[in-house]
C-alpha cells in the first residue's frame, strides 16, 4: 500500500473513531441524564409509639386533675386566712407554678388584695380586678367579669380563667370571697416534662427496641428521650400529648431506600441518537473508503493508459526521423507539424504519468552525471520551430560553469519543457528569455515572457494541480493544468524551488537546485 493509500485510510479510520467516540459521549450522557435516585419509604410497625402516646396522654390528665385538685384545695385554705400573715405564702409555696394570690369580694367594702409570689416578673403581671375605676398610683390591671367568678355568690364554685389576653389564673369562690391564683404555665408545664423525663426512662424501652429513629420532645423541641442518629429532616409520624399546661409530641422516622431508575424517554431517546452517530460515521468511513479506492482506481486507469499511450508515441517520433530522411524538402515542414504535435502529446503523457506516480507515491529522483546546460539547451531546440510559429522570439543567455554534476536529467527536462510549453500557450507573439546560471554549489533557471502576466490573486493557484486561469475550453488553450505543479513538486523532490518572481511585464519563473548534495527523497 502507498503512502496516499495509507493517508486515506488513515483518515477513514480516524474519522470512525471520532465518530464512535462522539457516540459513546451522547450514549453515556444521555444515560447519566436519565438516571433518577428515587427516595422509598418503608414504613414501619409503630404499635409500641402508639402505646407510649396513649400512656402519656392518660398521665398528662392524671397530673392535670391532681394539680386542679392542689389548687382547688389551695384556694378553699386561703379564702379563710389572714391577708397580712405569712400562712398564704407558705400554703401557695407547696403548690407549684403560682406567682400572685389575689382576694377579690363580691359587693364588699374590703379592698381587694394581692400577694406576689418570688421574683417579680418583667413586666409586671397584671392585678385582677373587678373595679372599673382605682385610686392611688396606676398599674397594670386586668378586669374580670363577676358573673363568672361569682356565679353562685352564697355558695361555691371554682374554675379556670384562660383567655386570650389575660393572666393563666384559677378562681376559688366560696360565699362573697373570691381566691384568685395567677399560674405561671411554663412553670407548670417543666414540672410535668420532668415528670415525663422519668418517666420514659422505662417507658421508652420498647420504642427503642424497634431501631428508630423515634424521639420524644417537649413544645420546645428539645428530646426526653431519642434514640441514635436522628434525622435532620421533618418527621414521618407525630402522636401529639395535649395538656393546659403544654403539649408533648412522640415523632417517628421510616427507613429510607434510595434505589436507581432512568427517565425512559430520555435514555431511549439519547441511545437511539448515539446509534444513529455510530451508523453515520461507519457510513461516512465507508464512502470515504469507496472515494478513496475509487479516486486510486481512476488514477491507476490514467497511469495504465499514458503507459500504453507512452509506447506507440515513442514509435511514432522514430518513425517519424526514418520517413523525414526519405521525403523531398518540399515536405518537411508537415513533418515538422507533425513531430511537434507528437511532442507535445508525449509531454502531456509524460505529465500524467508523473503526477500518478506522485498521488500513488512511487515518484522518485534517478540521478545520473549530467550537464544541467545541455539538457536546457536541448529543450529549447524541441520547442524553437513551434516558439517561431507563435510568433515568439527566444533568447538564450548561461553564465557560469557547465561542468557535470549529479542531478535527475529527467525532472529537470520535464521542468524545462513545461515552462515552455506555459510560454508557447499565453504569451505568443513576443519575446521569451531563457536564462541559465551554474555555480560549485547551484544551478538557476529562469523563464521570462511579456505576455498578459500573471495577476497577484492568482499567484499562490497557479502551482495547484489542475489549476487553469481561463478554464473555458474554447479559450483556446491546451493543457490539463498539471505542468506547473508537476514543474514545482520535482523541483521540490530535487531539494530546489520553483516560485514566480516578481516581473515588470508578463510573467517570470525561477528554478534554483543545490548542486554536489544528495537531493533524492
Amino acid at each position: 500500500m502507498n503512502p496516499t493509500q495509507s493517508s486515506q485510510n488513515r483518515s477513514a479510520s480516524f474519522m470512525l473513531v471520532m465518530m464512535l467516540a462522539l457516540a459513546a459521549c451522547i450514549a453515556l450522557g444521555g444515560v447519566m441524564v436519565a438516571q433518577r435516585e428515587v427516595e422509598t419509604r418503608l414504613a414501619r410497625d409503630r404499635a409500641p409509639q402508639r402505646a407510649l402516646a396513649n400512656a402519656m396522654q392518660t398521665e398528662a390528665r392524671k397530673l392535670e386533675q391532681l394539680y386542679d385538685e392542689h389548687l382547688k384545695r389551695t384556694g378553699g385554705l386561703l379564702t379563710n386566712v389572714s391577708r397580712d400573715s405569712q400562712a398564704p405564702r407558705r400554703l401557695a409555696e407547696n403548690v407549684e407554678g403560682i406567682q400572685r394570690i389575689s382576694w377579690l369580694y363580691w359587693k364588699s367594702a374590703s379592698a381587694e388584695t394581692h400577694l406576689s409570689l418570688g421574683f417579680p416578673p418583667d413586666p409586671p403581671l397584671p392585678e385582677p380586678t373587678l373595679e372599673t375605676k382605682h385610686s392611688g398610683l396606676p398599674r397594670s390591671r386586668v378586669l374580670l367579669d363577676p358573673k363568672i367568678i361569682f356565679r353562685d355568690a352564697g355558695g361555691k364554685n371554682e374554675g379556670w380563667i384562660d383567655e386570650p389576653g389575660k393572666p393563666f389564673m384559677f378562681f376559688v369562690q366560696q360565699f362573697g370571697t373570691t381566691v384568685i391564683l395567677t399560674i405561671d404555665r411554663s412553670a407548670v408545664e417543666a414540672a410535668i416534662t420532668r415528670h415525663f423525663r422519668d418517666m420514659l426512662q422505662s417507658a421508652f424501652s420498647s420504642v427503642a427496641q424497634l431501631g428508630g429513629p423515634d424521639a420524644v420532645r417537649d413544645s420546645s423541641g428539645h428530646e426526653l428521650k431519642s434514640t441514635e442518629n436522628l434525622p435532620n429532616t421533618q418527621p414521618d409520624v407525630l402522636s401529639p400529648v395535649v395538656s393546659r399546661f403544654g403539649s408533648w409530641q412522640i415523632v417517628s422516622w421510616d427507613q429510607r431506600e434510595m434505589r436507581e431508575t432512568y427517565h425512559l424517554p430520555t435514555l431511549v431517546g439519547s441511545l437511539a441518537l448515539a446509534v444513529l452517530v455510530a451508523v453515520c460515521g461507519f457510513g461516512l468511513s465507508a464512502q470515504q473508503r469507496r472515494a478513496a479506492l475509487l479516486a486510486r482506481q481512476r488514477v491507476s486507469f490514467v497511469n495504465r493508459v499514458s503507459h500504453e499511450l507512452r509506447t506507440p508515441m515513442t514509435n511514432i517520433l522514430l518513425n517519424l526521423d526514418v520517413i523525414e530522411e526519405s521525403v523531398p524538402e518540399t515536405a518537411t515542414g508537415r513533418f515538422g507539424l507533425v513531430r511537434e504535435e507528437a511532442g507535445r502529446l508525449s509531454r502531456l503523457i509524460e505529465n500524467v504519468l508523473t503526477f500518478s506516480r506522485q498521488e500513488e507515491g512511487r515518484l522518485t529522483m534517478q540521478n545520473t552525471s549530467s550537464k544541467p546546460v545541455e539538457i536546457v539547451d536541448g529543450i529549447v531546440r524541441q520547442f524553437e520551430p513551434a516558439l517561431q510559429r507563435r510568433g515568439i522570439t527566444l533568447t538564450r543567455m548561461h553564465e557560469g560553469l557547465k561542468t557535470e554534476v549529479m542531478l535527475d536529467a529527467d525532472a529537470l527536462a520535464q521542468i524545462t519543457a513545461n515552462l515552455l510549453s506555459n510560454v508557447e500557450k499565453y504569451a505568443p507573439n513576443g519575446p521569451v528569455r531563457v536564462r541559465t546560471q551554474q555555480t560549485e554549489t547551484g544551478f538557476v533557471l529562469s523563464v521570462t515572457d511579456e505576455g498578459s502576466g500573471i495577476a497577484a490573486d492568482d499567484a499562490g493557484r497557479i502551482f495547484e494541480p489542475f489549476t487553469r486561469l481561463d478554464d473555458r475550453v474554447q479559450a483556446g488553450v491546451s493543457g490539463a493544468g498539471l505542468g506547473l505543479s508537476i514543474a514545482r513538486e520535482l523541483a521540490q523532490r530535487m531539494g530546489g524551488t520553483l516560485c514566480l518572481v516578481n516581473s515588470e511585464k508578463g510573467a517570470a519563473f525561477e528554478l534554483r537546485l543545490p548542486l554536489n548534495q544528495p537531493t533524492a527523497r
